[in-house]
Order: C-alpha cells, then structure tokens, then sequence
C-alpha cells in the first residue's frame, strides 16, 4: 500500500534490548496524485493502530510536500514505546542525493 502510495523502503533497523524497538525509514518517489493517495488511505484496515496511523502519516506527508512545493519527504518511524513518526522534507532545489541524517545515524555510523 505504501508502494502505491509512491514510498520507498530505504532502511528498516531493529535493535533488541528492554524494550525492543524497530525504525523504519520510507522515501517518497515523486510527486502525488492528492485523489489518489486519498483513495489508497481510504482502502487501509482501520483495525490495527500501527498500520492506520502509519498510513495515515503517508498521505499527510505528501500533501504538505505537495501543496508547499517541497521535494524529497522521508518518513522515519520508530515501532517502540511509545511509537513515534517523524517527517523531513529535503528542499527540491537541492541537487544532492544524500539521505537526511539524525543522532541514530550518527551513532551507528561511529561503531
């Protein structure tokens, strides 16, 4: 569903410990189709928290890229307790390729 939504998985990382958590990171492909994305969220199962919210997140994400001209939007979401979605947008102006990086990146990168 995330696919049709134009989302591309880039990472997803899982680190064990109490509690366990999991981060998965998505990258839009390209501009959005708003009636489109509209009627893909309005297929998604509304029984599980996770799945609605996350999808939910999806769609709100291209409509602000979309209506404030922005370029790349990444999605970070952390299945952990509490779960949590982020959302960055990469100006459209920018040429680079380079993903965002936050403090999690960072770390990972250093060991």
């Amino acid at each position: 569903m995330l696919e049709q939504m134009g989302y591309e998985v880039t990472s997803f990382k899982i680190t064990w410990g109490l509690p366990p958590k999991a981060r998965l990171r998505l990258k839009s492909n390209g501009g959005a189709d708003i009636q489109k994305m509209s009627a893909i969220a309005a297929k998604a199962p509304t029984d599980g928290v996770l799945a609605s919210t996350l999808i939910s997140s999806a769609a709100t994400a291209k409509r602000i890229q979309s209506s404030m001209k922005l370029g790349t939007a990444f999605l970070d979401v952390d299945f952990a307790l509490p779960p949590r979605v982020s959302m960055k947008f990469v100006n459209s102006k920018e040429n680079s390729k380079e993903e965002p990086r936050d403090l999690d990146d960072l770390e990972f990168a250093c060991r």
